[in-house]
C-alpha cells in the first residue's frame, strides 16, 4: 500500500464540500431534520386541529420524497460536484436541487390533473407549483450555505491540525538531542557498532520530522518508534523496558502520521525518567473488529502532576487529527491510574 491512498484521503478532506448522502446516518439525520422544517410549516398553516394532521401528512410526505430524491442525485453526483470548487459546487447543487423539486411538482400536478381533483378537494391549489419552488429555493440556500461554513470549519481545523503536526515535528526536544550525542560520543571508543545505529536511529527521527505526508502505515509508525526508543535504551539502558504486542498483519494499515511516537515519548519523560528504578513501557497494536487498537501503557510516578502537566499538547493534537480525519469513527482515551497511564487510540481501517 503506498502513500497515495492516504494523501487522496486527506484530500478527501480539504476538498469536501458535500456531506456523504449515501451514508445511512446522514440520510437519517435528513429525514428527522425534514420532517421537524414539515412540522414547523403545517403549524403556520391556519387551520383546524383536524385539518392540521391532515396538511402534517400531505406536506412530510411532499417533503420526504423530494428530500430522499435530492439525496440520491447529490449521492450519485458528489465526487464530480466536489471537484468543481467551492462556488461552483454550490450553484450546481443549488440547480440540481430545484430540478428535483420542479420535476417532483410537476408529476404531482399531473396526478392532480389525472385523478381529476379539482381545487376544493385537492391540496394542491393554484399556486402550489411557485409556492414549492419559493420554499424549495429558501431551503436549499440555507442548506447550502451550513455546508459551505462547515467546509470552512473544516478546512480551518485541518490547516490548524497540519500546522500542529509540522509543530511535533520539529519539537525534538533540546536535552534529548544533546543526550543523545553525548551517548552516541561515549560509545564511539568502545561499542562503534552501536554507536553507528545510534546515528541512523537519529537519522530516521530526523528524516521523519522531514516528511510532508500526515497518513502513512503502522509498519512506519513502529518502526519510527522503534528507532527512537532505541537511542533512549542506550541512555536509560535497564530503566527502560519495552514490551511489544503488534499484530504484523496490520502493517498495512493507514494511521496519522506521528501518532505513536509522541506517546511513547511522553511515556518515557513522563512514567519512566521520575521513577528511580525506571519500569516497562507497552506497546500493543491490534484489530478489533473494523478498528485498529493502538495502546501505550506506562508506570505512573507518585506524583501525578509528572505525568499530567507536559504530556497534553501532544495528546491534544493526535485527539484532533484523528477527529478531523475519521470523525466520529475514531476514539482517543485515557485510562490513568495510580499504578498506570495508559493511551488508547481507536482508528477505522477498512
Amino acid at each position: 500500500m503506498d502513500s497515495t491512498s492516504g494523501d487522496n484521503r486527506q484530500n478527501l478532506i480539504d476538498t469536501g464540500f458535500l456531506p456523504d448522502f449515501c451514508d445511512v446516518r446522514v440520510i437519517f439525520m435528513l429525514v428527522l431534520i425534514v420532517e421537524l422544517v414539515a412540522i414547523v410549516l403545517a403549524m403556520t398553516i391556519p387551520s383546524s386541529t383536524e385539518e392540521i394532521w391532515d396538511n402534517l401528512a400531505f406536506i412530510s410526505m411532499m417533503m420526504q420524497w423530494i428530500a430522499l430524491l435530492n439525496a440520491a442525485a447529490l449521492c450519485a453526483s458528489r465526487k464530480w460536484m466536489n471537484r468543481l470548487g467551492g462556488a461552483l459546487t454550490m450553484i450546481a447543487s443549488f440547480c440540481l436541487m430545484m430540478s428535483v423539486s420542479l420535476v417532483f411538482s410537476l408529476i404531482m400536478l399531473k396526478l392532480n390533473t389525472w385523478m381529476g381533483l379539482d381545487e376544493v378537494t385537492s391540496p394542491l391549489g393554484e399556486t402550489f407549483l411557485l409556492r414549492m419552488m419559493v420554499i424549495s429555493a429558501a431551503i436549499y440556500a440555507v442548506v447550502l450555505r451550513y455546508f459551505y461554513i462547515q467546509q470552512q470549519w473544516k478546512l480551518n481545523l485541518n490547516a490548524q491540525s497540519k500546522a500542529e503536526v509540522q509543530a511535533l515535528k520539529a519539537r525534538i526536544r533540546p536535552h534529548f538531542l544533546f543526550n543523545s550525542m553525548n551517548t552516541i560520543a561515549s560509545l564511539i571508543s568502545f561499542k562503534p557498532v552501536e554507536a553507528e545505529k545510534a546515528i541512523e536511529d537519529l537519522a530516521d527521527l530526523f528524516r521523519a520530522s522531514l516528511r510532508e505526508q500526515n497518513i502513512h502505515t503502522l509498519k512506519d509508525e513502529i518502526e519510527l518508534t522503534r528507532s527512537y526508543l532505541d537511542i533512549e535504551k542506550l541512555r536509560l539502558d535497564d530503566r527502560l523496558q519495552i514490551s511489544w504486542d503488534i499484530d504484523n498483519s496490520q502493517f498495512d494499515a493507514e494511521i496519522p502520521a506521528l501518532s505513536l511516537q509522541p506517546l511513547a515519548e511522553n511515556a518515557i519523560y513522563h512514567g519512566i525518567e521520575p521513577l528511580p528504578d525506571g519500569g516497562t513501557i507497552h506497546i500493543s497494536a491490534k484489530r478489533q473488529g473494523d478498528s485498529l487498537i493502538i495502546a501505550v501503557s506506562n508506570p505512573a510516578p507518585d506524583d501525578e502532576a509528572a505525568h499530567t502537566s507536559g504530556n497534553q499538547m501532544a495528546q491534544e493534537n493526535i485527539r484532533q487529527r484523528l477527529k478531523l480525519v475519521y470523525g466520529s469513527r475514531a476514539g482517543f482515551n485515557i485510562n490513568a491510574t495510580k499504578q498506570n497511564y495508559t493511551v488508547t487510540l481507536e482508528i477505522p481501517v477498512t
